[in-house]
């Protein structure tokens, strides 16, 4: 420096100064919501050598200014020093001080989780009051966090005095424990305590230790499984342990529930280390698109564990808010490519597993059969059709995936219709032999597929058989299958419907005393059908039960009332055209003879379930007998479906009492 160079004098030495809107960042934006915050308030508590832990909150509706969550644990406390010198201090290295806690009462040491220090501003991520009130050694420290006050503009943290509360400092008979008050809340939305529960769980693997527990509003969290579909590995609540190359040992599983989970939190993979969530669901390693079976992540959750990852001596891997792993580093990297290995194989195993017990179930199983009997061209697009099906998770409701099944093997057969027509409208009506030729093909594929209706319905009829002969109860169970099926009474009431509004009518008129059924549900004795101008009123007693006059006289007051009621009806295309009822028993007084002689003549019908029973399957044989008369016996087609009919309907055997 020349002689002439001139040197400013500095007021005062460079300081770094830490503003209010860090605390802003570590509390309010890195634990938004209620879990993350608590979680980290749980965590310092596991620290504390806390062994019960107990959250009280507001739960099931919207907060109000006056709410308060209250985080209570029994671990060793703290004094006014320590919590000068170390609990207020933003940015104290925990594990500094050493890996482990001390033992402390019966409990043995714990290997501590708190390593960056900013935990204690996790209550300002839904809270403007942080209240702490902590007993040690008999000696009360109480003290109030501000969060307006910390954020002020122009005032930094080092600056801060939070407020003492009058009982600081007074001696008490209290054992050591601390509590956390948070009060004027940010939050509004209401809180689901059971979701709180649930994600709270999710949140630490260190529940499974005995010498720990933590409850919400006195109900206690529990690390509680889903119902899997598939698990791996299968036993519930078991894990896998393997040493990952370039990295260190782990446990794991994974598990797929049967229908897609809806909740993020649950869906995906937990990663923990010390027991502690250190990367947030949904997470699947950025397994990237284009994987076999990927829409299964829809399915999937799991747990890792994965200690190396917060290692005290080695280096920090875990992300500032706790809720993210730095997967860039090489020992984070090394789990990252075991985790999307193993998601990709996993997931190929689901598309395999699920897809082999889809093709399993029952109605999936029975047209597969049928399709076997299909003309080789048919049979391979039905496979292929039934192939993709059985493949696509998103049909997860088990009707849909039959009906689907079933249209596609119906469809086939439909084709063949149209290819029929077509030969006809192209044949030169000269051409005798070829235009009989193509009506035989037709009454071939008109057969095929009349005998599957036929064939299906002589299915219910033997259900209907079993049901009668086992004395299943009226309500809900006979009422229902005819409901269903209203033909198993009459075929030419195939288009009938249940009508609710026909038998609020006469529920209103004759105040008919509703029984209990299976479940508990309380029911009608009767119950109406309608469809095409047409009325029926229909009560069945139970096969077993014993009726007479009355019951007689009841169904003929239903049908009477509600022939006077339809005539009300004047509009053209809503005339009814005729009322008319059946009453289905099992045993009957000798003596109705005459009034039954005479209701029969009116329109209403007394049959006994044998009698019932014997006509409807009479009628559907018969039916089945000339259809089959209409095509060849010998026709592939024909003789194939004939041969399943024939096991499927074969009779029922009545239960021994």
């Amino acid at each position: 420096m020349s002689a002439t160079a001139q040197k400013t004098i500095r007021p005062h030495p460079l300081t770094m100064k830490i503003a209010g809107g860090l605390i802003k960042h570590l509390g309010l934006q890195m634990y938004s919501g209620p879990v993350p915050s608590i979680a980290e308030l749980v965590a310092n508590a596991w620290d504390a050598m806390a062994k019960e832990v107990k959250i009280t909150l507001p739960a099931g509706r919207a907060i109000k200014a006056s709410d308060e969550i209250v985080v209570e644990d029994d671990g060793y406390g703290m004094s006014f020093e320590e919590a000068d010198q170390q609990y207020l201090l933003v940015g104290r290295n925990r594990r500094a001080e050493g890996d482990k806690t001390k033992a402390y009462g019966k409990i043995k040491s714990r290997k501590v989780l708190g390593r960056k220090g900013i935990g204690k501003l996790a209550g300002f991520g839904i809270a403007n009051i942080v209240e702490v009130r902590s007993i040690k050694n008999g000696e009360i420290t109480h003290f109030q966090l501000d969060f307006d006050e910390m954020t002020k503009d122009g005032r930094y943290v080092r600056e801060y005095q939070p407020a003492l509360l009058k009982d600081d400092g007074v001696k008490t008979q209290e054992d050591n424990h601390t509590k956390v008050i948070l009060k004027n809340l940010k939050i509004t939305r209401p809180i689901d305590e059971n979701q709180f529960r649930v994600s709270l769980a999710r949140r630490f693997g260190l529940l499974s230790d005995p010498h720990f527990s933590v409850s919400v509003n006195r109900k206690k969290v529990e690390k509680g499984e889903m119902d899997f579909q598939f698990r791996f590995p299968q036993k519930r609540n078991s894990w896998n342990a393997e040493r990952v190359t370039g990295a260190g040992k782990i446990r794991w599983w994974i598990g797929f529930t049967q229908k897609p989970i809806g909740d993020d939190e649950a869906r995906g993979i937990v990663v923990y280390a010390r027991g502690k969530l250190v990367q947030a669901p949904p997470w699947f390693f950025d397994l990237s698109g284009g994987t076999e079976g990927q829409h299964g992540m829809q399915y999937m959750t799991g747990e890792v564990e994965a200690d190396f990852l917060d290692e005290t001596k080695g280096e920090d891997l875990v992300a500032t808010d706790r809720a993210g792993v730095l997967w860039e580093e090489e020992l984070a990297s090394a789990l990252k490519t075991w985790g999307q290995s193993k998601v990709k194989e996993l997931l190929k195993e689901w598309a395999k597993s699920r897809k082999k017990e889809r093709e399993a179930r029952p109605e999936i199983k029975k047209y597969i059969e049928y399709g076997k009997n299909l003309p080789d061209r048919e049979k391979r697009i039905f496979n292929q059709y039934v192939e993709k099906l059985v493949s696509i998770p998103q049909i997860d409701e088990d009707n849909l995936l039959d009906e689907l099944v079933q249209f596609g093997f119906n469809a086939l057969t439909n084709h063949h219709f149209l290819e029929v027509i077509k030969q006809i409208n192209a044949a030169s009506p000269s051409d005798k032999y070829k235009i009989v030729e193509i009506l035989a093909e037709w009454n071939i594929i008109e057969a095929v597929n009349t005998l599957q209706q036929v064939r299906g319905r002589m299915e219910i009829i033997n259900k209907f058989e079993e049901m009668i002969n086992n004395n299943v109860p009226e309500k809900p169970d006979m009422q229902d299958y005819i409901k269903q099926y209203p033909w198993l009474i009459n075929p030419a009431w195939t288009p009938l419907k249940h009508e609710t509004s026909l038998d609020t009518i006469l529920n209103n008129k004759f105040k008919v005393a509703k029984t209990k059924s299976k479940g508990g549900r309380k029911r009608l004795d009767f119950f109406c059908l309608a469809g095409g101008g047409h009325w029926e009123v229909v009560e069945v007693k139970r096969p077993g039960k014993k009726v007479g006059t009355d019951e007689l006289q009841q169904i003929q007051a239903y049908v009477t009332f509600l022939r006077g009621h339809s005539k009300k009806i004047t509009h053209p295309e809503l005339r009814i055209s005729g009322v008319n009822g059946i009453l289905i028993y099992s045993d009957i007084d000798d003596d109705t003879a005459a009034l039954r002689e005479s209701l029969e003549k009116d329109g209403i019908h007394v049959m006994d379930w044998g009698s019932l029973l014997r006509r409807t399957k009479s009628l559907h044989e018969d039916f089945l007998n000339i259809v089959k008369g209409r095509a060849p016996a010998n026709d592939p087609r024909v003789k194939a479906l004939q041969e399943i009919s024939d096991k499927k309907t074969a009779p029922i055997k009545k239960r021994r009492a």
